[in-house]
């Protein structure tokens, strides 16, 4: 292996909740390099970025214009930048970035874009294609949980029969714009809307299509059940009260189906009311991640509980940072060695299984075209 002489060149484009905590871990380590940073907020704009998260100076300012970005010469763009349900702007930005030259890592979008359809993939090879970049979304979860995590567990199985995964998340300090889009605080028949169960679908529906294209699973229908779980208290919480009845928590369900039956099932629990969580469940860790592999000759049953082990890095007061939010930093900045050195066009996550129909197509996972699976959100 040839050892890098320099520093790989970083920009961190919205130094937000996620953004700031990519910094901080930048500051960490001398292999990265800050070169640019881009802020949606004016407060932000003209400050030296590092002093954003309480770090000395180092020259280099927050800029608003994207032009400014461009015109650097870096390796890598760590894109945090605000999550909206028109994915347009965004779209745009990051297909911009990859055909000037600069390879991408976002925790927004792009986990397994190929559930999209090919209208929507062929852009953005294309852009890699002609900026000569690579594009690479991740993040906790997604990004890590089904498309790493998981796939190392099924590694113990030769055939795998199903996959069960469960995130258990305890939201209770987050600060009121995160609440308001979940729905916390308010009356579960206010919340029905197809609307918002889609901007959480299309997160989870590529988790399961990327796993069932791994895995080799011919996955017919993606399906979702979201419900709202009233609270049976009130609570005052860092950004909302939740009154007796109001929501206290979420509960939904996405599955892969085969014959009409569950053969990967990705559950997420959020919770601002603890007494909303399944009986039997051992609350250790805020954050909470269950694997559970169906499979020969063995089955599996995994669990990952995080928890923030720097003071230093819970930042705020309403909204402090969470174990699964400083994670998701982390895989950015863990994954620039991989994107920086692979070949233009979109990455995967590193698989360490080889439970396919056929291993045969397991060294080129992308060997075998994914396709694009009908969606039911109910």
């Amino acid at each position: 292996m040839t050892i890098r002489e320099t520093p790989y060149r970083v920009v961190v484009w919205g130094p937000g909740y996620t953004g700031a905590q990519a910094l901080r871990e930048i500051a960490r380590r001398p292999e990265l390099q800050l070169v640019g940073c881009l802020a949606y907020s004016p407060a932000k704009v003209g400050r030296d970025a590092m002093e954003l998260i309480g770090e000395p100076p180092i020259g280099v300012e927050v800029v608003a214009d994207p032009q400014a970005i461009h015109d650097l010469d870096a390796d890598v763009v760590l894109y945090a930048g605000i999550a909206l349900p028109d994915e347009t702007s965004r779209h745009a930005e990051i297909t911009a970035l990859l055909r000037g030259g600069k390879n991408v890592v976002t925790s927004t979008a792009y986990f397994f874009p190929w559930q999209r359809g090919e209208a929507y993939v062929a852009p953005i090879e294309a852009a890699c294609a002609e900026g000569g970049t690579t594009l690479h979304g991740t993040g906790i979860h997604p990004g890590w949980f089904a498309e790493r995590f998981a796939l190392t567990a099924t590694s113990l199985c030769t055939t795998v029969h199903a996959v069960h995964l469960r995130e258990i998340c305890d939201l209770s300090h987050h600060a009121g714009d995160t609440i308001a889009a979940i729905g916390f605080g308010r009356r579960p028949e206010q919340l029905g809307s197809k609307t918002r169960k889609t901007l959480l679908s299309r997160y989870y529906f590529e988790c399961i299509a990327g796993l069932a294209h791994h895995l080799g699973l011919p996955v017919e229908e993606l399906t979702a059940e979201v419900r709202y779980l009233p609270s049976t208290r009130t609570l005052q919480c860092a950004g909302v009260t939740v009154e007796r009845g109001t929501v206290g928590a979420l509960d939904g369900v996405w599955s892969g189906l085969v014959g009409g039956e569950p053969v990967i099932t990705v559950r997420e629990l959020w919770y601002l009311d603890p007494a909303l969580v399944d009986d039997g469940v051992e609350l250790v860790s805020g954050d909470l991640y269950e694997v559970e592999v169906r499979g020969l000759p063995v089955d599996v049953r995994t669990r990952a509980d995080l928890r923030t082990s720097d003071a230093r890095d819970v930042f705020g007061v309403d909204d402090r940072q969470s174990a699964a939010n400083l994670a998701t930093a982390v895989q950015l900045v863990q994954t620039i060695p991989a994107v920086v050195a692979a070949p233009p066009g979109i990455l995967l996550a590193p698989g360490f299984a080889y439970p396919a129909a056929d291993l045969r197509t397991i060294p080129d996972a992308l060997g075998r075209r994914p396709r694009v699976i009908p969606e039911t959100i109910r």
